[in-house]
């Protein structure tokens, strides 16, 4: 255990660890801060908002009751609008005074100009722009979009209205995936004929039978009662794999100069000379898999801490399969086990890594040799990452999961197996 102890410590030198920490910093701002800085909490405008508001209210599913209820939340919500139009002297000086007049002036514009064009209706109220102009901002909408006004997210009015439209975007989904007043879901829709053809025969979709039973039973189960937002789902799995990424990275910078340092100094020759220490060669490589996993729990706890400031631990119990959500998945499983799914992957890729990073660290006699080793390695880590984490789990993945999880599998046990056999040989091998 001693010997371990002093090999650990040689991975851990302070010059090691101030690279790996410039790396990971210069990293997550490249690759991994859009992630946390872009997720779309606080302004309304996405359903992630009400996801929150949801959880809290009910729990980790929506049932038709609570549905109910919530219903009447859009009852706060027109109160803040109306409290909002009032206090505005360009609606006031329009003659809209409330929510209700508003929606009043907005079907009488649409059904009046519906049919011109962007142009002929900004040429048509060129003398009455002050109708339209908040904050010094135009505020005609698209006619395709009924001219809904388009007012910054960040003016109080703003973000009442994203609540409004937000509120009536999660009504229309979970009347269509849980209560289904037409017959039809999300799922049914996905699952439909692309298109026909001249003779009238239909093309199939593209899905499988296996993606195909998935979607049925997601469909029929009451997953889909389920709270989370797609948004929630997809900054996960996107910055999970990122992470992944760096973990793989920080450990082959962490612990591959470990055996190739011990090659140029000819360390080796002196463990050769005695039985003991041609067992060092066996310490060395468990030290090499403790430190991998040690840098990748603490990468780990460092960045899903960081990611934390986002609140998503508050869907740690609920399905990840969700009425709010499209990318529908093949594991009935929450949100927190989803999230734990994904560290473990960083740990498979991490350990397998470090395993193949001993076998070239002991056969590159100088660290210029070990980096154009690990170059292409580190490539297919990289890609093994993305193929198995970029739409992690997702039913619509082109990939197998069962592949995935095998291909895994299989290159963490063969570069272990490879370096126990390495291992074997050194134990062995003619003094040189």
């Amino acid at each position: 255990m001693r010997v371990i102890v002093c090999e650990m410590k040689k991975i851990w030198n302070i010059k090691i660890l101030g690279i790996v920490a410039a790396i990971c910093v210069i990293y997550f701002f490249l690759f991994m801060y859009t992630w946390v800085a872009n997720y779309p909490r606080g302004t309304w405008f996405n359903t992630i908002d009400f996801a929150h508001h949801l959880t809290e209210m009910y729990g980790p599913t929506l049932e038709q009751d609570d549905f109910e209820d919530f219903l009447r939340y859009r009852d706060s919500i027109i109160a803040d609008l109306d409290t909002a139009i009032a206090a505005n002297a360009v609606f006031a000086a329009a003659g809209i005074n409330n929510w209700q007049d508003y929606e009043d002036a907005l079907y009488d514009f649409t059904a009046q100009y519906s049919y011109l064009s962007q142009e002929e209706i900004r040429a048509h109220f060129a003398l009455r722009d002050e109708f339209f102009v908040i904050d010094g901002r135009l505020i005609l909408g698209n006619v395709v979009n009924f001219a809904r006004m388009t007012i910054p997210t960040h003016h109080k009015l703003g973000m009442a209205y994203s609540r409004m439209r937000s509120f009536d975007l999660i009504v229309a989904v979970y009347n269509t995936n849980v209560i289904r007043d037409d017959g039809m879901t999300s799922i049914d829709a996905v699952m439909q004929p692309a298109f026909l053809v001249d003779d009238g025969t239909m093309i199939p979709p593209r899905w499988n039978a296996a993606q195909i039973r998935r979607l049925e039973a997601i469909r029929d189960s009451g997953e889909l009662t389920s709270i989370i937002a797609q948004d929630t789902i997809i900054h996960t799995t996107e910055y999970g794999m990122r992470l992944a990424i760096l973990v793989v990275l920080a450990t082959l910078i962490l612990v591959a100069p470990l055996i190739v340092t011990d090659q140029a100094g000819k360390v080796h020759w002196l463990q050769y000379s005695s039985k003991a220490g041609r067992g060092v060669f066996k310490k060395q490589f468990i030290a090499v898999m403790l430190s991998a996993v040690g840098i990748t729990t603490i990468l780990v706890v460092v960045f899903a801490g960081v990611f934390s400031v986002n609140g998503t631990w508050a869907f740690w119990n609920n399905g990840i399969n969700s009425f709010m959500s499209w990318r529908y998945h093949w594991l009935s499983i929450t949100y927190g086990q989803f999230s734990l799914l994904i560290v473990g992957i960083m740990y498979l890729l991490s350990l397998g890594a470090a395993a193949f990073a001993f076998v070239f660290s002991r056969f590159s006699r100088h660290m210029i040799r070990l980096i154009f080793k690990l170059i292409p390695f580190f490539i297919s880590a990289l890609l093994l990452a993305y193929w198995v984490l970029g739409h992690f789990l997702c039913v619509f993945n082109v990939g197998d999961m069962v592949a995935q999880m095998l291909m895994l599998m299989v290159s963490l046990i063969l570069g272990i197996l490879i370096a126990i056999a390495v291992i074997f040989t050194e134990q062995r091998v003619e003094l040189r």
